[in-house]
Formats: C-alpha cells, sequence, structure tokens
C-alpha cells in the first residue's frame, strides 16, 4: 500500500515534470483565420496546458471536445474570463442539459475582443476615432454515449466578426469521438492496471469555417483614395488527438495531447491534476513553450455545487502573464 506522502511525492513529481516538459515543446505559426480560437479558455483546461480533448467532463469541455460532456450529471452553467495584455478580452459561457439515453445538449458563447485603440495615419498623428475588433462564437453542442466504450459529439458554431464598418460571418462545425478504454477490456485484467479512467479524444474542428471580408465601406468612410477589396479567409481544419488517465486511487490525473492543422506545426500540450483532498486541486502543465499552473476548489453553496478554478501562464511573445478563472454552478 503506498503511503498519503509516497502519494504527494509522486504527484509532486508528476507535476514539475510537466512543468518543466515545457522549455522543449516548439512555438508555432501564427496570423491566420480563427486564429483567436487558438487560445485556451477555461482554467481548468488552461492550466493543463491545454491538454482537455481526453477528458472535457465539466461546463467547458464543449470548446474541446463536445464528445465528453456525457458525463455531466445534471444542469450546468459555466462562465470563464481569461484576464490578457493589451485591453484584450476572452470570455467564454455556457449552460448544458442532460438528456435520456447518456445524452447532454447545451449552448455556448466565446467573445474574444480587443479592446479599443486609438486610430492614427500613416504619420501618427491621432484621427479622433477609435478602432477595433470583436469576435463571437454561437454554438449549440450535442453529446451522446452511443456504447458503454463509445461516445461521440458535435458542436455546430454561427461565428461574427466585427471591425469599423468591416464584418464577416460564417457556420461550421466541430466533431469528437471518446473511447472508454477500460470498457472493452476484461475487468480482472484492468483491476491489475496501475492506471484507471484510461481515455482516448479524437476531434476535427474547425470544418467549413471561412470569413469573407469586403473593405469597401471602411475605404469609403475613411479615406479619399483607393478600392475596396473583398478576400476569403478559410479556418484551417484542425486534429487533436489526446490521451488521458488516473493513477494513485484516482487522485491524480495525467493527459497529453498532440494537434496538428493546415497553419502551425504539430503541437504538444500536457498536463497533470493532483486532488489534495476530494475538494481541493493542483494543477500543472506546458503547451508550446509555455508554463501553466492553477488550482481548483468545490464546495455547496445552498445544497448546490460549485467549482471554481484559477490558472496562470507564462508570458507569450513579451505579452505578459495571463490569468484565468472560471465558475462552474450544478443547478
Amino acid at each position: 500500500m503506498i503511503t498519503s506522502l509516497a502519494k504527494r511525492c509522486l504527484a509532486t513529481a508528476a507535476l514539475l515534470a510537466v512543468g518543466f516538459g515545457g522549455s522543449y515543446a516548439q512555438d508555432g505559426d501564427a496570423g491566420y483565420a480563427g486564429s483567436w480560437l487558438q487560445v485556451d479558455i477555461g482554467a481548468r483546461p488552461t492550466a493543463l496546458g491545454g491538454a482537455y480533448r481526453a477528458v472535457s467532463d465539466d461546463g467547458i469541455g464543449g470548446l474541446f471536445n463536445p464528445a465528453g460532456l456525457t458525463t455531466i450529471p445534471q444542469v450546468t452553467f459555466a462562465s470563464s474570463y481569461r484576464v490578457m495584455q493589451l485591453d484584450r478580452q476572452l470570455l467564454f459561457a455556457s449552460v448544458l442539459f442532460p438528456a435520456a439515453g447518456d445524452a447532454v445538449i447545451g449552448a455556448q458563447w466565446l467573445y474574444a475582443g480587443s479592446g479599443d485603440v486609438e486610430a492614427r495615419d500613416s504619420d501618427g498623428a491621432l484621427l479622433g476615432r477609435s478602432i477595433y475588433q470583436a469576435n463571437n462564437q454561437f454554438s449549440v453542442v450535442f453529446g451522446k454515449r452511443f456504447e458503454t466504450w463509445f461516445g461521440a459529439g458535435v458542436t455546430i458554431s454561427y461565428l461574427y466578426s466585427v471591425m469599423p464598418e468591416i464584418n464577416a460571418s460564417s457556420v461550421g462545425f466541430d466533431f469528437g469521438g471518446m473511447l472508454y478504454i477500460e470498457q472493452l477490456i476484461d475487468r480482472e485484467v484492468r483491476d491489475r492496471w496501475p492506471v484507471r479512467q484510461l481515455q482516448v479524444g479524437l476531434v476535427v474542428k474547425n470544418i467549413a469555417k471561412s470569413y469573407r471580408w469586403n473593405s469597401e465601406e471602411y475605404v469609403f468612410r475613411y479615406t479619399t483614395s483607393g478600392l475596396g477589396r473583398e478576400q476569403t479567409d478559410d479556418f484551417p481544419i484542425e486534429v487533436g488527438l489526446g490521451v488521458s488517465g488516473r493513477w494513485l486511487d484516482e487522485q491524480l490525473l495525467t493527459t497529453i495531447d498532440v494537434v496538428q492543422d493546415a497553419e502551425l506545426d504539430p503541437r504538444l500540450h500536457a498536463g497533470a491534476e493532483y486532488a489534495l483532498t476530494p475538494e481541493v486541486f493542483l494543477r500543472g502543465g506546458f503547451a508550446n513553450g509555455r508554463l501553466t499552473a492553477g488550482t481548483g476548489f468545490i464546495f455547496r453553496l445552498g445544497g448546490r455545487l460549485v467549482a471554481l478554478d484559477y490558472a496562470f501562464s507564462t508570458d507569450r511573445a513579451d505579452e505578459g502573464s495571463e490569468h484565468i478563472f472560471s465558475f462552474d454552478f450544478l443547478l
């Protein structure tokens, strides 16, 4: 039998390994349609380095893998806010409803905004107005456990982005699957395994998402010469594969994802979560060379279960460190 002290030492070693491993991750490229969707939202997923495609078992899971939502036990409201530099904002809210047949349906909203920036001409002189960019993704999400060993889900999204006198919209789809390995193994065999709740998640995102921009109104209103331009930007399809499992009597969760799309090099995400008590959690992770860490606390409020989560992400591209807060409320 592993002692309590030994368990804590092993958990600490796992968290440190995840954290220091980040120094070996590679930074990818940027500058493509929908790049704001690549920024992790949600304190728990962020603290785990974004390695959430084989977890996705809470109110924010629909952003990572809708198939994981089938474990939601009751109506759940979730929200998150990411404190970012340069006046940028990243907000999320969702509500999920369990349905008959091991299914879940819900709605979610993701917002990414730049904040107001004073407009200047080519010489740097103020023009007396502000410019901004706001991105919204409104989604309906559905997940169902078709077999004890397999679940699948889909997210249908309407995207709308706006800048001064310029806007674009699109409809797109994300598909996910979750494989519950334990259900495929004889119980006597799996009881001898050191790992529990071994899961594999596969997600394909950004299907059919595309923006068509037209700058004619902007050029007509704010310039004295030149013609507007129409441009179509396709969102690169993203494929993510993740594996997660629980160790030490299910007190330690480890998870790892590999993500690939047409615009970025393959990206590795990894994280670990240790339950100090059934109510208190410590987390650490890495993604694209950045370290992440966080904590979570579950408690009851008026007979309802509430989860508060916090995450910290280290500096990226000299933009400063960021803080993420999340709130889940089971109604």
